[in-house]
């Protein structure tokens, strides 16, 4: 007997080195008492000893069934990332296992990406008991979405590059052609004079503030890009009205006002399906009607035939 209490002693020994060199968390959770039953190395993923999470989800466990699941999520997840735990619980549910990628902590920690991996103890055809093992992957993740901007976005202002733009407008569009869409091409007026007189380091100031003022006054719905130098451009998604869509615009007007530099933008504008009904067309009539603008300058422009 004690032969065999000390082999299992060193079987829990070599885990735990095993858990520590691999950097995993392994855990167990009783799917009829609703109880998470064992956390392995939670230490190397969540800097939390597993007594202690134990202790903060025990009292989930008289919940009911979809209110248990909501605790954990809220508990180890991100919000953004609860639709992902609700599928990976659906699929255990249903007997299967389950892996997804999802922001992670514990009591309180700091968020990290890890890769979750859960499968089904099966008893007479039901789950009764799921088993699950954490990776982090939290540097690779974040190295991951790095390449990621740095092929979808522009890296001085966060605006999406011409490729994704071109790409995502083009899929909007395509996705929902019933509905009202406008293309607004903007440029900064005298552009090449303020970078003269004030230095380049002024003009990437204006640049930058153009682009935050884009972010605030469009709705997350709509795609705003750099196309390179000092032309923006914006696809507005479903237009609420004309009046609305004119105020926005009006607003984007003045681009700068220090006690140095004022400076303005034209803005040209086509919309869809009134002018044309592609992409690539709509954006080569809002450059007409940014010409136009120009003329003028500190003013916009919709697109005439």
């Amino acid at each position: 007997m004690t032969t065999n209490m000390e082999e299992l002693e060193q079987y829990k020994i070599r885990l735990d080195m095993a858990l520590k060199t691999a950097n995993l968390c392994i855990f167990e959770v009783d799917l009829l008492q609703q109880k998470y039953t064992y956390f392995a190395n939670s230490e190397a993923i969540f800097g939390i000893k597993a007594e202690t999470i134990l202790q903060d989800i025990d009292t989930y466990s008289a919940l009911p069934a979809d209110a248990y699941q909501k605790a954990v999520s809220n508990y180890f997840a991100h919000p953004d990332d609860h639709a992902t735990i609700d599928i990976a619980f659906q699929n255990i549910y249903q007997g299967h296992s389950a892996s997804y990628e999802a922001r992670m902590h514990a009591n309180n920690s700091k968020y990290k990406w890890c890769r979750i991996d859960v499968t089904p103890i099966m008893d007479a055809h039901k789950p009764i008991k799921m088993i699950g093992v954490i990776t982090d992957i939290n540097s690779l993740k974040q190295e991951t979405l790095a390449l990621e901007k740095a092929v979808h976005f522009d890296i001085f202002t966060g605006l999406y590059n011409k490729p994704s733009f071109l790409e995502i407008a083009h899929q909007k569009l395509m996705q929902k052609p019933h509905l009202q869409y406008a293309v607004i091409v903007s440029d900064i007026d005298n552009f090449k004079l303020i970078n003269d007189t004030y230095g380049h380091l002024a003009g990437d100031d204006i640049i930058l503030s153009i682009a935050q003022h884009l972010q605030t006054t469009f709705r997350n719905q709509d795609i705003i890009g750099r196309f390179g130098g000092d032309e923006f451009i914006i696809f507005v998604n479903d237009i609420p009205s004309i009046s609305w869509l004119c105020e926005k615009i009006q607003s984007l007007l003045i681009c700068s006002v220090t006690t140095e530099i004022a400076c303005s933008n034209s803005i040209g504008i086509a919309m869809y399906p009134q002018d044309a009904n592609n992409l690539e067309t709509l954006i080569q009539y809002a450059d007409k009607a940014l010409y136009q603008a120009k003329k003028q300058k500190g003013t916009y422009s919709f697109y005439q035939k």
